[in-house]
Protein backbone atom coordinates (compact mmCIF):
# COMPACT_ATOMS: atom_id res chain seq x y z
CA UNK A 1 0.00 0.00 0.00
CA UNK A 2 1.42 3.50 -0.82
CA UNK A 3 0.16 6.78 0.43
CA UNK A 4 1.00 9.66 -0.83
CA UNK A 5 -0.91 13.68 0.76
CA UNK A 6 -3.91 11.15 1.73
CA UNK A 7 -4.27 8.69 -1.38
CA UNK A 8 -4.04 5.11 -0.37
CA UNK A 9 -4.10 2.74 -2.98
CA UNK A 10 -4.14 -1.03 -3.08
CA UNK A 11 -5.07 -4.30 -5.01
CA UNK A 12 -8.87 -4.93 -4.84
CA UNK A 13 -9.65 -8.02 -3.12
CA UNK A 14 -11.42 -10.66 -5.25
CA UNK A 15 -15.21 -11.25 -4.32
CA UNK A 16 -16.23 -14.60 -3.25
CA UNK A 17 -19.74 -15.91 -3.99
CA UNK A 18 -21.87 -17.16 -1.72
CA UNK A 19 -21.86 -15.98 2.38
CA UNK A 20 -20.58 -12.92 1.36
CA UNK A 21 -22.21 -11.79 -1.45
CA UNK A 22 -24.80 -8.46 -1.88
CA UNK A 23 -27.74 -7.15 -2.38
CA UNK A 24 -26.99 -4.27 -4.76
CA UNK A 25 -28.62 -2.17 -7.53
CA UNK A 26 -27.23 -0.82 -10.81
CA UNK A 27 -29.16 2.14 -12.18
CA UNK A 28 -27.77 3.22 -16.00
CA UNK A 29 -26.94 0.49 -18.50
CA UNK A 30 -25.26 1.73 -21.04
CA UNK A 31 -21.95 -0.58 -21.83
CA UNK A 32 -20.03 0.61 -19.10
CA UNK A 33 -23.02 0.13 -16.60
CA UNK A 34 -24.19 -3.50 -18.10
CA UNK A 35 -20.44 -4.10 -17.45
CA UNK A 36 -20.52 -3.35 -13.83
CA UNK A 37 -23.66 -5.31 -13.40
CA UNK A 38 -22.55 -7.94 -15.50
CA UNK A 39 -19.28 -8.13 -12.85
CA UNK A 40 -21.55 -8.04 -10.14
CA UNK A 41 -23.43 -10.76 -11.07
CA UNK A 42 -20.38 -13.30 -11.83
CA UNK A 43 -18.97 -12.27 -8.65
CA UNK A 44 -22.31 -13.93 -6.78
CA UNK A 45 -23.70 -11.08 -6.02
CA UNK A 46 -27.67 -10.20 -5.96
CA UNK A 47 -28.31 -7.51 -8.36
CA UNK A 48 -31.08 -5.43 -9.65
CA UNK A 49 -30.98 -2.90 -12.46
CA UNK A 50 -33.35 0.36 -13.57
CA UNK A 51 -32.64 2.12 -16.80
CA UNK A 52 -34.92 4.77 -18.48
CA UNK A 53 -34.65 2.09 -21.31
CA UNK A 54 -35.77 -1.27 -20.42
CA UNK A 55 -34.59 -3.04 -22.93
CA UNK A 56 -30.69 -2.39 -22.46
CA UNK A 57 -31.91 -4.42 -19.32
CA UNK A 58 -31.85 -7.75 -21.57
CA UNK A 59 -28.31 -8.48 -21.39
CA UNK A 60 -27.84 -8.22 -17.49
CA UNK A 61 -31.08 -9.85 -16.86
CA UNK A 62 -30.44 -12.92 -18.99
CA UNK A 63 -27.27 -12.79 -16.33
CA UNK A 64 -29.49 -13.01 -13.27
CA UNK A 65 -30.42 -9.50 -13.18
CA UNK A 66 -33.75 -8.57 -12.11
CA UNK A 67 -35.57 -5.37 -13.62
CA UNK A 68 -36.88 -2.51 -11.38
CA UNK A 69 -39.87 -1.65 -12.79
CA UNK A 70 -38.90 2.56 -11.25
CA UNK A 71 -36.41 4.01 -9.07
CA UNK A 72 -38.16 3.91 -6.19
CA UNK A 73 -38.57 -0.01 -6.52
CA UNK A 74 -35.02 0.07 -7.37
CA UNK A 75 -34.06 1.80 -4.44
CA UNK A 76 -36.31 0.35 -1.77
CA UNK A 77 -34.22 -1.26 0.70
CA UNK A 78 -31.59 -1.29 -0.67
CA UNK A 79 -27.91 -0.52 1.11
CA UNK A 80 -25.79 0.03 -1.64
CA UNK A 81 -26.50 1.21 -5.07
CA UNK A 82 -23.81 1.83 -8.62
CA UNK A 83 -24.58 4.45 -10.66
CA UNK A 84 -23.76 5.19 -14.19
CA UNK A 85 -25.77 7.99 -16.05
CA UNK A 86 -25.04 10.57 -18.45
CA UNK A 87 -24.10 13.01 -16.04
CA UNK A 88 -25.25 13.90 -11.78
CA UNK A 89 -28.32 15.75 -12.68
CA UNK A 90 -29.56 12.59 -13.76
CA UNK A 91 -28.13 10.65 -10.72
CA UNK A 92 -29.81 13.39 -9.00
CA UNK A 93 -33.17 13.06 -10.78
CA UNK A 94 -33.56 9.67 -10.68
CA UNK A 95 -32.81 9.95 -6.71
CA UNK A 96 -35.77 12.91 -6.61
CA UNK A 97 -38.10 10.36 -8.86
CA UNK A 98 -38.27 7.99 -6.28
CA UNK A 99 -38.92 10.07 -3.29
CA UNK A 100 -41.54 11.62 -5.09
CA UNK A 101 -42.96 8.16 -5.95
CA UNK A 102 -42.86 7.39 -2.26
CA UNK A 103 -39.74 5.82 -1.92
CA UNK A 104 -37.23 6.37 1.48
CA UNK A 105 -33.43 5.75 -0.14
CA UNK A 106 -32.62 7.20 3.81
CA UNK A 107 -29.50 5.26 4.69
CA UNK A 108 -28.84 4.16 0.84
CA UNK A 109 -25.00 4.15 0.43
CA UNK A 110 -24.89 5.62 -3.59
CA UNK A 111 -21.80 4.92 -5.56
CA UNK A 112 -21.49 7.51 -8.49
CA UNK A 113 -19.31 6.18 -11.15
CA UNK A 114 -20.71 8.75 -13.13
CA UNK A 115 -18.10 11.45 -14.57
CA UNK A 116 -19.34 15.02 -13.73
CA UNK A 117 -17.33 18.26 -12.70
CA UNK A 118 -15.94 18.32 -9.26
CA UNK A 119 -18.10 21.37 -8.07
CA UNK A 120 -21.25 19.45 -9.77
CA UNK A 121 -20.39 16.56 -7.24
CA UNK A 122 -20.01 18.36 -4.19
CA UNK A 123 -23.37 19.68 -4.91
CA UNK A 124 -24.33 16.53 -5.40
CA UNK A 125 -23.34 14.87 -2.22
CA UNK A 126 -24.92 17.63 -0.50
CA UNK A 127 -28.18 17.07 -2.05
CA UNK A 128 -28.12 13.51 -1.27
CA UNK A 129 -26.92 13.95 2.59
CA UNK A 130 -30.63 16.33 3.16
CA UNK A 131 -31.67 13.04 1.71
CA UNK A 132 -30.01 10.56 4.09
CA UNK A 133 -28.06 9.20 1.22
CA UNK A 134 -23.86 8.82 1.61
CA UNK A 135 -22.37 9.65 -1.34
CA UNK A 136 -18.95 7.82 -2.37
CA UNK A 137 -17.95 9.46 -5.73
CA UNK A 138 -15.49 7.27 -8.31
CA UNK A 139 -13.80 7.86 -11.80
CA UNK A 140 -13.61 4.54 -14.11
CA UNK A 141 -10.46 5.13 -15.66
CA UNK A 142 -10.41 2.33 -18.21
CA UNK A 143 -12.72 1.14 -20.76
CA UNK A 144 -16.21 -1.32 -20.10
CA UNK A 145 -14.07 -4.31 -21.57
CA UNK A 146 -11.69 -4.04 -18.84
CA UNK A 147 -13.85 -4.40 -16.03
CA UNK A 148 -13.78 -7.57 -13.87
CA UNK A 149 -10.10 -7.98 -15.02
CA UNK A 150 -6.99 -7.04 -13.69
CA UNK A 151 -7.07 -3.98 -16.05
CA UNK A 152 -9.55 -1.92 -14.55
CA UNK A 153 -8.45 0.88 -12.83
CA UNK A 154 -10.81 2.88 -10.55
CA UNK A 155 -10.65 5.93 -8.12
CA UNK A 156 -12.72 6.62 -5.20
CA UNK A 157 -13.40 9.26 -3.01
CA UNK A 158 -15.80 10.11 0.21
CA UNK A 159 -16.13 8.49 3.25
CA UNK A 160 -13.86 6.30 3.75
CA UNK A 161 -16.21 3.97 6.32
CA UNK A 162 -19.03 3.92 3.67
CA UNK A 163 -16.17 2.85 1.25
CA UNK A 164 -14.28 -0.10 3.50
CA UNK A 165 -18.19 -1.21 4.55
CA UNK A 166 -18.55 -2.36 0.79
CA UNK A 167 -15.45 -2.86 -0.86
CA UNK A 168 -15.30 -6.43 -1.04
CA UNK A 169 -18.52 -5.54 -3.08
CA UNK A 170 -16.66 -3.38 -5.40
CA UNK A 171 -13.82 -5.44 -5.85
CA UNK A 172 -16.27 -7.45 -8.09
CA UNK A 173 -14.93 -4.90 -10.46
CA UNK A 174 -11.92 -6.48 -10.70
CA UNK A 175 -8.19 -4.46 -10.90
CA UNK A 176 -7.42 -2.02 -8.58
CA UNK A 177 -9.05 0.58 -6.02
CA UNK A 178 -7.64 3.70 -4.77
CA UNK A 179 -9.38 5.44 -2.61
CA UNK A 180 -8.19 9.24 -2.48
CA UNK A 181 -9.72 10.23 0.63
CA UNK A 182 -12.73 12.06 2.32
CA UNK A 183 -13.34 15.14 -0.07
CA UNK A 184 -16.02 13.33 -2.09
CA UNK A 185 -14.59 15.29 -5.45
CA UNK A 186 -11.09 13.93 -5.43
CA UNK A 187 -12.40 11.51 -7.93
CA UNK A 188 -13.91 13.67 -10.32
CA UNK A 189 -10.94 16.40 -9.77
CA UNK A 190 -8.68 13.71 -11.19
CA UNK A 191 -10.65 12.09 -13.54
CA UNK A 192 -10.79 15.86 -15.37
CA UNK A 193 -6.98 16.13 -14.89
CA UNK A 194 -6.16 13.02 -16.42
CA UNK A 195 -8.57 12.21 -19.19
CA UNK A 196 -8.01 16.26 -19.86
CA UNK A 197 -3.97 14.77 -20.13
CA UNK A 198 -5.02 12.04 -22.29
CA UNK A 199 -6.45 13.98 -24.92
CA UNK A 200 -4.49 16.69 -25.29
CA UNK A 201 -1.43 13.62 -25.63
CA UNK A 202 -4.02 12.39 -28.08
CA UNK A 203 -4.35 15.45 -30.17
CA UNK A 204 -0.99 15.76 -30.09
CA UNK A 205 -0.27 12.42 -31.68
CA UNK A 206 -2.91 12.86 -34.32
CA UNK A 207 -1.14 16.20 -35.37
CA UNK A 208 1.86 14.03 -35.78
CA UNK A 209 0.33 11.52 -37.65
CA UNK A 210 -0.84 13.70 -40.31
CA UNK A 211 2.44 15.46 -40.46
CA UNK A 212 3.97 11.93 -41.21
CA UNK A 213 1.37 11.44 -43.92
CA UNK A 214 1.63 14.58 -45.65
CA UNK A 215 5.34 14.27 -46.34
CA UNK A 216 4.34 10.72 -47.55
CA UNK A 217 6.01 8.80 -44.85
CA UNK A 218 4.57 4.94 -43.57
CA UNK A 219 2.81 6.33 -40.32
CA UNK A 220 3.59 2.97 -38.84
CA UNK A 221 7.30 4.16 -38.73
CA UNK A 222 6.80 6.85 -36.70
CA UNK A 223 5.16 4.93 -33.72
CA UNK A 224 8.58 3.40 -32.28
CA UNK A 225 9.60 6.68 -32.32
CA UNK A 226 6.58 7.95 -30.56
CA UNK A 227 6.48 5.71 -28.72
CA UNK A 228 10.04 6.53 -27.41
CA UNK A 229 9.25 10.15 -27.20
CA UNK A 230 5.83 9.18 -24.93
CA UNK A 231 8.38 7.50 -22.82
CA UNK A 232 10.17 10.72 -22.19
CA UNK A 233 6.86 12.63 -20.86
CA UNK A 234 6.56 9.95 -18.40
CA UNK A 235 10.50 10.01 -16.90
CA UNK A 236 9.87 13.68 -16.83
CA UNK A 237 6.51 14.05 -15.29
CA UNK A 238 6.93 13.10 -11.64
CA UNK A 239 9.81 15.97 -11.70
CA UNK A 240 7.82 18.51 -13.63
CA UNK A 241 5.26 17.93 -11.18
CA UNK A 242 7.03 18.30 -7.80
CA UNK A 243 8.65 21.64 -9.37
CA UNK A 244 5.36 22.93 -9.69
CA UNK A 245 3.96 22.12 -6.65
CA UNK A 246 7.33 23.62 -4.69
CA UNK A 247 7.05 26.68 -7.17
CA UNK A 248 10.32 25.98 -8.46
CA UNK A 249 9.79 28.11 -11.76
CA UNK A 250 13.65 28.51 -12.47
CA UNK A 251 14.49 28.06 -15.92
CA UNK A 252 18.49 28.51 -15.56
CA UNK A 253 18.60 24.16 -15.87
CA UNK A 254 16.34 23.65 -18.97
CA UNK A 255 14.24 25.19 -21.23
CA UNK A 256 12.69 28.62 -20.96
CA UNK A 257 9.36 30.09 -22.09
CA UNK A 258 11.42 32.31 -24.36
CA UNK A 259 12.97 29.26 -26.00
CA UNK A 260 9.80 27.43 -25.95
CA UNK A 261 8.12 29.94 -27.59
CA UNK A 262 10.86 30.19 -30.66
CA UNK A 263 10.63 26.41 -31.16
CA UNK A 264 7.00 26.27 -31.12
CA UNK A 265 7.24 28.95 -33.74
CA UNK A 266 9.54 27.01 -35.81
CA UNK A 267 7.06 23.98 -35.41
CA UNK A 268 3.88 25.68 -36.56
CA UNK A 269 5.75 26.93 -39.57
CA UNK A 270 7.26 23.38 -40.27
CA UNK A 271 3.68 21.85 -40.37
CA UNK A 272 2.23 24.73 -42.31
CA UNK A 273 5.06 24.61 -45.38
CA UNK A 274 3.58 20.42 -45.46
CA UNK A 275 0.35 21.77 -45.66
CA UNK A 276 -1.22 20.66 -42.16
CA UNK A 277 -2.83 22.70 -39.92
CA UNK A 278 -1.55 23.29 -36.15
CA UNK A 279 -4.50 23.74 -34.03
CA UNK A 280 -2.80 21.94 -31.34
CA UNK A 281 0.03 24.01 -32.00
CA UNK A 282 -1.72 27.34 -32.24
CA UNK A 283 -3.10 26.99 -28.75
CA UNK A 284 -0.04 25.75 -26.86
CA UNK A 285 1.74 28.76 -28.33
CA UNK A 286 -1.12 31.22 -27.45
CA UNK A 287 -0.57 30.32 -23.48
CA UNK A 288 3.62 29.92 -23.48
CA UNK A 289 3.08 33.55 -25.21
CA UNK A 290 1.16 34.73 -22.30
CA UNK A 291 3.53 33.45 -19.98
CA UNK A 292 6.15 35.86 -21.54
CA UNK A 293 4.20 38.40 -21.89
CA UNK A 294 3.68 38.45 -17.95
CA UNK A 295 7.54 38.72 -17.55
CA UNK A 296 8.40 34.88 -17.07
CA UNK A 297 10.04 34.41 -20.23
CA UNK A 298 13.30 33.06 -18.33
CA UNK A 299 11.10 30.50 -16.51
CA UNK A 300 10.70 26.94 -17.16
CA UNK A 301 7.80 25.71 -19.17
CA UNK A 302 5.90 24.19 -16.33
CA UNK A 303 5.34 27.93 -15.29
CA UNK A 304 2.35 27.83 -17.81
CA UNK A 305 0.61 25.40 -15.75
CA UNK A 306 -0.21 28.72 -13.71
CA UNK A 307 -1.44 30.28 -16.89
CA UNK A 308 -4.66 27.80 -16.94
CA UNK A 309 -5.88 29.13 -12.98
CA UNK A 310 -9.17 30.99 -14.01
CA UNK A 311 -9.10 34.30 -11.79
CA UNK A 312 -13.01 34.15 -11.74
CA UNK A 313 -13.06 36.60 -14.53
CA UNK A 314 -12.79 34.74 -17.20
CA UNK A 315 -9.39 35.03 -18.45
CA UNK A 316 -6.28 33.14 -17.46
CA UNK A 317 -4.50 33.81 -14.50
CA UNK A 318 -1.87 36.39 -16.51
Amino acid sequence: MSNVTGMTSRTAPQSVAGPNSEAVTVVGLGPMGRALASALLKAGHRVTVWNRTPAKAREVIAKGATLAGSPADALAGAEVAVFCVLDDDVVASVVERATQDGGDPSGLTLVNLTADSPARTRDLAAQLDALGITLVDGAVMTTAGSIGTAATRILYAGPREAYETHRDLLAAFGGTAHHLGADVAAAATFDVALLSQFWTSIAGLAQALALARAEGRDVGELVPHAVAMSQLVVDLLPGLAADFAAGRFSGSDSATIDSLSTSLAHLRSAFARSEVSTPVLDAIHSVVDDTARAGYGQDAPIRIAEAFTNSGSGSGRF
